[in-house]
């Protein structure tokens, strides 16, 4: 807990919900900080418009980093290679400030439908990425055909395949098929990365924050050139050990 260890509990819990509204209160003028410089980019073509949004995210973001404590240490950026499926665990709330500070380029990221309707956020998300509503069917198809059509044109595309946060016990939660699926039909590589010591600034099932280090790591692509359907199991789960392995080797929450 750093800083807040030498507080007697009743006031570092109190510190403590102070620091989390002020670390919200951060983000969300970062967000409005951004608005100007997105506004004239729509009049950019689609990948001048986005490699604008994505510099302007990640010096809003790397400024809200500054600002609250809690600092973000990128790895592996160099094992980043162009247009790949990313794929990576689904935290917390710290998710989206942390891989926009992480994507060095810009990218067509997978979002749950549920953003939309969050002002400001719901404009800043649609105006990037590819909205999806998880239980309907017909809604995850469209996604993926938009999302192949985006892959094709040479864009990276960010997935989340656990689907939601994971707020368990264990490091990761069960793979979806649908990202390796959609990796083989492309056959496009696979981008692992994972995130570190997310627990340690925000606890699972608390919106309580805390001051601290976290790192995003980018780990060797995984090509899926000749596989096939059949291979989906396999590649599913060597994807899932390789990040698992990283956060029990050094992720403090999971290690040991």
């Amino acid at each position: 807990m750093g800083v807040f260890t030498q507080i007697e509990l009743p006031a570092m819990r109190i510190i403590q919900a102070i620091y989390s509204i002020y670390v919200g209160l951060m983000f969300t003028l970062g967000l409005a900080a951004v608005v100007p410089f997105y506004l004239p980019a729509f009049l950019l073509d689609e990948r001048r418009r986005l490699t604008v949004m994505y510099a302007v995210n990640r010096v809003s973001m790397r400024v809200w980093s500054l600002l609250t404590g809690i600092r973000v240490r990128i790895e592996g950026q160099a094992a980043w290679q162009p247009a790949p499926v990313i794929i990576g665990n689904h935290c917390n709330v710290l998710d989206m400030p942390v891989c926009a500070i992480a994507c060095a380029q810009p990218v067509k990221v997978l979002a749950k439908q549920e953003f939309a309707r969050i002002p400001l956020l719901g404009f800043i998300i649609k105006s990037f990425a590819v909205l999806v509503t998880r239980d309907s069917p017909e809604s995850r198809q469209r996604s993926i055909a938009i999302l192949s059509a985006a892959l094709g044109r040479g864009w990276p595309v960010f997935i989340f395949p656990e689907g939601t946060r994971n707020r368990g016990a264990t490091p990761l939660q069960p793979f979806r098929d649908g990202p390796f699926r959609f990796a083989i039909a492309a056959q496009a590589p696979i981008q692992p990365f994972v995130q570190l010591n997310m627990r340690g600034v925000q606890s699972p099932n608390t919106l309580m924050l805390r001051p601290g280090r976290v790192i995003f790591r980018w780990l060797p692509p995984i090509p899926t050139t000749g596989l096939t359907e059949a291979d989906l199991p396999a590649l599913r789960d060597k994807v899932y050990a390789l990040i698992e392995a990283q956060l029990r080797r050094d992720d403090p929450a999971f290690a040991g």
